[in-house]
């Protein structure tokens, strides 16, 4: 029986890369000596067992060697060393020796001692599996189709001839040369290192205060990026006119603009999305957020995607509170970050104030799940819906001993909606009321941009 739930939580493990980052969030080749060196190791525990006179395996044992040590080697990403802790603990229980174990509606496990009755349950299994059968929810399946069609149509896409035709047709350069001109007459004026100065002098609490301070850095960001973006796209048009060569980044910038994606020297100092248009559309919504932010005094409440750097506003957020705290003396070490969903749930138009202590953030999506307003938790998503905003989130910084660990689930946090590492922004805490398990298996992330 144990074999069988091992070769069964192999394939769920193995066929769960399919669903792209929902499903891991780095795809792992688990293949054959990972379930050989599973099933050594159980046979060598069985046998142990048996001369030490036991009735049962050690769980514990069972679970640390198979999801720690023999697929853990391979996992380098500590959420799906969660995920993989999870499967192990609901595989293999003491409840996996019992008779008739259904592993998911369907699959129940063969009580049989001849191998040839374990091949022909196997064969009478579906052909076809659902995204439950691997923890997810539904909508998963929507997620696997959304990402082979995607694929399909980055390969039309960049093996489409970028000539012109004869019908008459504007030509490439033409073309380019339009949307450098739209683009230009929108890129917004940089910040001026002098006037900026001045007007960062009188937010209060003065220039030196932790979120002023990340105020004046994601300005010299977005500056960067700005003069990169307006020399880039004036010397296309240039090249296009052919005063100067059109050679090395331009050549590059000329393609990928006609194919309506972001040139590869700005992504490498800006954000990923997912077209020229999206980004532009970013662009000028984080110069909105800044130029607001410099010239009126702070937010009600922060559009975290905005920040180049948001785990040095939520830093330069607990550093504020730790002073507000001064009297009572917390150390910065001992503050940790909490959050919760406002009850009831605002959109950032509905707030009246900012708050005491902490910042409201908002712009967040939910991945794999949704916010119930009326509960006032985490709850199954809705059929074909992929991705729910997140109502304004309350996030401050309390001593270790004041956050609440009960009925929450710390869910990881992501620019954009490729879960790597370099994407990682925080955990906030969400109420639920259901298992973290589920939700760990269902893939929960939040996620600061799904374009």
């Amino acid at each position: 029986m144990l074999l069988f739930v091992l070769a069964f939580e192999h394939s769920i493990v193995q066929e769960r890369r399919k669903f792209g980052p929902i499903g891991w969030n780095v795809p792992y080749e688990f293949n054959q000596s990972d379930l050989s060196a599973c099933v050594q190791f159980l046979q060598n525990h069985l046998t142990e067992m048996d001369a030490k006179k036991l009735n049962s395996p050690t769980w514990p044992t069972v679970t640390y060697m198979i999801s720690q040590i023999q697929y853990g080697g391979r996992i380098t990403d500590p959420f799906d060393e969660l995920l993989m802790d999870t499967y192990a603990g609901q595989y293999f229980n003491k409840g996996s020796l019992e008779k008739g174990l259904e592993l998911f509606k369907g699959y129940v496990v063969p009580d049989e001692t001849d191998i040839a009755k374990f091949r022909a349950a196997i064969e009478d299994l579906p052909s076809q599996e659902s995204p439950e059968i691997f923890g997810l929810h539904p909508n998963a399946d929507l997620t696997f189709r959304t990402l082979a069609v995607a694929g399909m149509i980055d390969t039309v896409v960049s093996t489409m001839p970028k000539a012109g035709g004869g019908g008459g047709g504007m030509s490439p350069e033409e073309t380019v040369d339009g949307i450098c001109e739209d683009l230009l007459g929108k890129v917004p004026s940089e910040f001026q290192p002098e006037v900026t100065k001045e007007l960062l002098r009188k937010l209060p609490g003065g220039p030196t205060q932790p979120l002023t301070v990340h105020l004046r850095q994601e300005i010299d960001r977005l500056n960067i990026i700005i003069n990169l973006t307006t020399k880039t796209l004036r010397d296309l048009r240039l090249a296009i006119a052919g005063t100067i060569a059109l050679a090395g980044d331009l050549v590059e910038a000329l393609d990928k603009l006609f194919n309506a994606s972001i040139p590869s020297a700005w992504l490498k100092k800006s954000w990923e999305s997912s077209t020229i248009g999206s980004w532009f559309q970013g662009l000028l919504r984080r110069h909105d957020q800044l130029d607001r932010w410099l010239h009126r005094g702070r937010p009600k409440g922060y559009w975290l995607t905005g920040f180049f750097n948001p785990q040095g506003f939520l830093t330069a957020m607990k550093q504020e509170v730790n002073r507000l705290h001064a009297k009572d003396k917390w150390a910065l070490d001992d503050v940790v970050m909490t959050s919760e969903v406002t009850n009831p749930p605002k959109e950032i138009e509905q707030l009246k104030d900012e708050p005491k202590e902490g910042v409201y953030v908002y712009g967040l999506f939910l991945e794999g799940c949704r916010w119930d307003g009326k509960m006032n938790c985490l709850v199954d998503s809705e059929p074909k819906k992929l991705f729910t905003p997140l109502p304004v989130l309350y996030v401050t910084g309390v001593q270790q001993k004041d956050k609440p660990t009960k009925n929450v689930f710390e869910a990881p946090t992501y620019k954009v909606k490729k879960r790597t590492g370099l994407n990682f922004i925080t955990t906030f805490t969400v109420r639920t009321q259901e298992p973290t398990s589920k939700w760990v298996m269902r893939g929960v992330a939040l996620l600061a941009s799904v374009d």
